[in-house]
């Protein structure tokens, strides 16, 4: 267990958000959330009383320098952000803002209180496709504006290190799921479905994609409390290898016992579809003495359904 720290987080109320908070609330951190609006606050059911709430948004630079300053966090953790998969006009202003905004307001902010550490977040998806594992030091190619948010996240962490002396992680995460992930996500919207009494409508399945459960991923972020970086450190956050689409969909039905097949097919391909996404993860493992432990095939899983099942019930087969 990590020494007790004062942590400022954002995102705090989002899947892998809230389930970071209530570890560390568990190992007895003081916790600042920092949300733009209410969210999801049935995520935090139990320790939202032993956190602090602060409605801001990050785009506002005076809040968040003051804010900052007045809590005085031994360390920031950045996990909110603004997604979409195919952007829409509209969403341009919030996600830029949001994702790369908000994050210089951070490290402005972490530079002007003379704080070094920074947990930052980033994604699988500012890797080129090339159907081998990807290191830290593949080529990158995002494959979306959300994902080019991110790419210019890590850029604003490599400059503030390196021309103020500040210290930061980023965690590029792989395909995370789990108990309480967002419904619109692929093994949620299966299971819903398959609970409804409903085949759900899924693509191919062809794709293979990296997929970590949420209790490996709050280690990791855990274990990087006490990890002191040099510079701008960057990690892959995986399992270490990939699983077809339709395996996962396929498994999902044999738990749930259903005999009604997935509509296959039924939902077209993106035309910036990720078909294949494998993490190396030799370099979390060696440096930070991460390491995975859920099998998506058999407990991740299992659990994962397991918790959907006595949120949604059953209504048939």
């Amino acid at each position: 267990m990590s020494r007790s720290r004062r942590v400022l987080l954002t995102g705090g109320f989002g899947f892998i958000g809230a389930a970071i908070t209530r570890r560390l609330v568990k190992e007895g951190h003081t916790v600042l959330l920092l949300e733009l609006g209410s969210g999801d606050l049935g995520r935090l059911d139990g320790v939202i009383d032993s956190v602090t709430v602060k409605d801001i948004d990050l785009r506002d630079n005076d809040s968040v320098m003051s804010i900052v300053k007045d809590f005085g966090p031994d360390i920031i953790v950045h996990l909110a952000a603004y997604y979409a998969v195919e952007h829409r006009p509209g969403e341009l202003p919030p996600m830029v803002g949001t994702n790369v905004l908000g994050l210089a307001n951070l490290l402005e902010a972490a530079r002007a209180a003379g704080l070094q550490n920074i947990i930052n977040t980033s994604s699988c998806f500012v890797y080129e496709q090339t159907g081998m594992p990807l290191a830290e030091h593949s080529s990158l190619r995002p494959v979306n504006l959300y994902a080019m948010t991110k790419r210019f996240g890590e850029e604003l962490c490599t400059f503030f290190c390196e021309n103020y002396g500040l210290n930061a992680l980023t965690f590029r995460i792989f395909s995370p799921y789990g108990p309480a992930d967002h419904e619109r996500r692929l093994i949620p919207s299966v299971i819903k479905s398959y609970c409804e009494g409903t085949p759900p409508k899924v693509s191919t399945g062809k794709q293979k994609w990296d997929f970590i459960y949420i209790d490996d991923i709050v280690d990791a972020y855990v274990r990087a409390l006490d990890h002191e970086p040099k510079g701008h450190e960057i990690f892959n956050i995986g399992s270490g290898k990939s699983v077809a689409v339709g395996d996962i969909v396929r498994k999902i039905k044999e738990l749930l016992g259903s005999g009604s097949e997935p509509m296959w097919g039924a939902i077209p391909h993106r035309k910036n579809e990720t078909w294949s996404l494998t993490a190396d993860i030799s370099a979390a493992r060696s440096r930070l003495q991460w390491e995975p432990r859920t099998d998506i095939m058999g407990e991740g899983l299992e659990k994962t359904v397991n918790w959907f099942l006595k949120k949604y019930g059953r209504n048939g087969s």
